[in-house]
């Protein structure tokens, strides 16, 4: 038996086209799941779904079965199938059985959890859940298809349980794509099977033809309706996912929070956060919204902090062109944690010592400075982490400092917002390296003064590179997983700096020329992330602008951290602060020049370089390496679109193949009558109305005399318009000579049809220019007449 015969023998009842659509689309949802990763090896999703469509299938054809037989059954094998997959073993099996069991006492912990507000660790039991939920939505896509023939209701379910977990997870969207093109197909070919059996219930013709069209059109819209989810969402992703933030926030909290008690074992839904034994255990390595490296970052437009200063009120945008650089305000950069170690995948700040602190903080002030008051009140909750402009050494409140490398012990201390207090000198040294990490105190309102070095490029210029060895150990350390490129493309950037701080102003300007975008992807797992960004990614926030820095800055031996925090903010002229909104979260580096301390740089693009006021900067910049190619969006896009276009080209091609084919059958076949009819509507246009007193040779011959007395009042290219004349009365002759041998003398040569057209098209043509000139000749000798009888 060939296979022609087996499947012929096992094509089901819809159809082969219809199943396989079905199959594919149900498929798309533990795709999407599996996908997604939430729990390991979850691949039995695929087993539950296909399970569940030839189960839904068999029990819908079964018309008889009323729902209180096919719904109990339904609902135990589903209940078996998913404790196997969530078991990983089949049922009444020695190994399965125990498995299972163990699952089952799993699970009544886990019901105990739920009751008492506990919370459970096992990701078996959100495979359970996982399976069963899609053993429902699979079984009632088949019901709502096969016994309710609505395909527009079977899609529903599974696709909004798999654009859940594709919103949660941000993986899957391919899968959640496809089950939409497919099920777009699905819902045509339903439709025209329902609409045939129709027809052919009450013997209403239709074209043979019909299934292709329909297809062609439901292919086309399958494809459209593809695009436009796969790239519909990137037009405005951020203002839909802003608006159902703040919209669903609150029952969206609820739903994480219980959802991480009860499934706590369950997979994060954001890669790319530096895991628990990564971070070190003295401060936290998250920046204010959570997003250390990781994928896109969520800024709101929640109010953070209102800071008062006491320096002089911004002046207004309009009038700061207006204004020289001393007169105008920098942009505030609101510190919070200083982070040191770098570990391939995210930041950690390392604390060594934690002092109770109150009134001056034991920091040596650069030689030049600008001294800043400042008072805080934080809104939104903040933990610990307090913020202040850069070099705090004053705070009114009593709060912990986080120190990596101490301050000595013999010093004054005041509580009068003096500066730096006075210290015993043989301690001047090590208080010029005291490094501070943060401030950490669950307090919302304190007072803090900075002193903000104030250096000229002259002298950072001037400043030797000898770095303390406490200063070298810690901020020229990166691992070793670094790759080599990164190394090599930062010496190659900064081979034309003579100083460190010309070095870290070539490493700016290089990193500024990579676009600024918040929408990017987490970094792959293993992947160094100062590497994904400048060879891959070539694009991003500025949480990898400071990374890429602070790593090249310190592969050519130059000591820089990186700092979060805030930058900016709206100044009310009111109440004379500024208040710091979520979105203002920013991470910036900075650079260690010996006897003035840490200098910030801005390698961000989409925030403005940091000037000094000895020059801007800029002046005396020298040619710049490029990126190392377009960012990886446009290279994705780019490569999209080539596919698209070859996929577009070849569907256009087939259409075309399709359409001239279909035309063709339709078209009907040329016949002698049929020409001579046109033959006479032609002659018409020419100025020679068909009679049927004439005979056909009459009539051709009165043609040809008008065709030929057209041509000869011709006063412009008259040889060719007689040539013309004498071919078409040629042509004329031989038409009439078949048609009249088929219509008088009952016989004919067989006519061939392509040679037939191809002769009618040539005698159309010249008969259609005739017409043109006979229609201009008639125009003339009416204006002519008209002329003569004025005059």
């Amino acid at each position: 038996m060939d296979l022609a015969r087996v499947l012929s023998r096992l094509r089901p009842h819809e159809g082969w086209g219809t199943f396989l659509l079905m199959g594919i689309t149900v498929l798309g949802l533990p795709a999407a799941a599996v996908a997604a990763e939430w729990v390991p090896k979850d691949e039995g999703l695929f087993a539950v779904a296909l399970a569940a469509l030839l189960v839904g299938r068999g029990l819908s054809r079964r018309r008889a079965w009323s729902w209180t037989v096919w719904l109990p059954m339904s609902a135990s094998l589903g209940l078996l199938i998913s404790l196997s997959v969530a078991g990983r073993g089949l049922l009444f099996t020695g190994s399965g059985a125990s498995r299972v069991y163990d699952f089952f006492e799993g699970w009544l912990l886990w019901l105990r959890a739920a009751a008492t507000g506990g919370r459970s660790q096992d990701p078996e039991i959100f495979l359970f859940y996982a399976s069963l939920l899609c053993w429902l939505a699979v079984l009632f896509a088949a019901w709502a298809l096969y016994r309710q023939c609505r395909p527009l209701l079977a899609l529903v379910p599974s696709a909004l349980i798999a654009a859940v977990s594709v919103f949660y997870s941000e993986r899957g969207v391919i899968w959640l794509v496809s089950q939409l093109g497919c099920g777009v197909l699905l819902v045509a070919l339903v439709h025209l099977g329902q609409s045939q059996d129709r027809w052919e219930t009450a013997d209403v013709d239709y074209s043979v033809d019909l299934h292709m069209s329909v297809l062609t059109a439901a292919v086309f819209t399958a494809a459209t309706v593809s695009l436009l989810s796969f790239y519909g969402p990137l037009l405005s992703r951020e203002q839909i996912s802003d608006w159902f933030r703040r919209t669903f926030r609150e029952p969206t909290a609820r739903v994480e929070d219980t959802a991480e008690r009860l499934f706590g074992g369950v997979a994060t839904p954001r890669a790319g956060l530096p895991s628990a034994d990564e971070r070190d255990h003295g401060a936290s390595s998250y920046l204010p919204q959570d997003r250390l490296l990781g994928g896109r970052p969520d800024l709101l437009d929640e109010v953070v902090m209102q800071v008062w200063t006491d320096e002089p009120a911004p002046l207004p945008e309009s009038f700061a062109p207006m204004t020289d650089f001393d007169t105008r305000t920098p942009p505030h950069y609101w510190q919070g944690l200083v982070f040191d170690r770098y570990m391939g995948r995210g930041w950690s700040a390392s604390v060594n010592e934690r002092t109770e602190v109150q009134g001056n903080l034991p920091l040596a002030a650069p030689p030049a400075y600008r001294g800043v008051t400042q008072r805080f009140q934080l809104v939104a909750p903040h933990g610990t982490t307090l913020y202040s402009l850069s070099g705090p050494v004053w705070i009114e409140q009593q709060v912990e400092a986080l120190w990596r490398i101490g301050p000595p012990m013999q010093m004054q201390v005041s509580n009068e917002p003096t500066g730096t207090p006075t210290a015993h000198p043989t301690a001047a040294a090590a208080l010029a390296q005291a490094d501070l990490a943060g401030l950490s105190s669950p307090i919302v309102t304190y007072t803090v003064l900075s002193h903000i070095p104030e250096p000229t490029a002259s002298a950072l210029r001037l400043t030797p590179a000898e770095y303390p060895p406490e200063v070298a150990e810690i901020y020229l350390q990166f691992p070793e997983t670094v790759p080599m490129r990164v190394i090599d493309l930062a010496q190659k950037v900064v081979t034309e700096g003579d100083s460190a701080y010309e070095q870290a102003r070539l490493l700016e300007a290089y990193l500024r020329q990579y676009p600024y975008t918040l929408d990017v992807e987490a970094p792959p797992e293993g992947r160094d992330v100062a590497d994904y960004f400048l060879f891959d990614l070539r694009e991003g926030y500025c949480d990898y602008y400071a990374t890429a820095f602070v790593v090249m800055a310190r592969a050519v031996g130059i000591p820089s951290r990186l700092v979060s925090g805030y930058v900016g903010g709206s100044y009310d002229w009111v109440s004379e602060t500024y208040t710091v909104r979520h979105y203002n979260g920013h991470s910036w580096p900075e650079v260690y020049f010996p006897g003035w301390g840490w200098v910030s740089f801005e390698p961000t693009g989409s925030q403005p370089v940091r000037e000094l006021r000895e020059e801007a900067v800029g002046s005396e910049r020298v040619s710049l390496l490029p990126p190392a190619g377009p960012p990886a969006r446009v290279v994705r896009f780019r490569w999209r679109a080539a596919a698209l276009s070859t996929l577009g080209l070849a569907l256009a091609v087939l259409l075309a193949t399709r359409m001239s084919a279909y035309v063709r059958r339709r078209r009907p076949a040329l016949t002698l009558p049929y020409l001579w009819l046109q033959l006479g509507r032609a002659g018409a246009r020419v100025g020679v109305q068909p009679d049927p007193a004439l005979t056909p040779y009459e009539y051709a011959a009165l043609l040809s005399r008008e065709l030929r007395a057209r041509a000869e009042r011709v006063s412009w290219r008259r040889a060719s318009w007689q040539d013309q004349a004498r071919r078409t009365s040629l042509a004329l002759a031989r038409l009439v000579m078949m048609y009249s041998e088929q219509t008088y003398r009952g016989r004919v040569a067989p006519l061939r049809q392509v040679a037939l057209r191809s002769a009618w098209r040539r005698l159309q043509v010249a008969l259609s220019r005739f017409g043109w000139l006979a229609a201009w000749q008639r125009l003339g000798d009416r204006l002519t007449g008209k002329a003569e009888e004025t005059s």
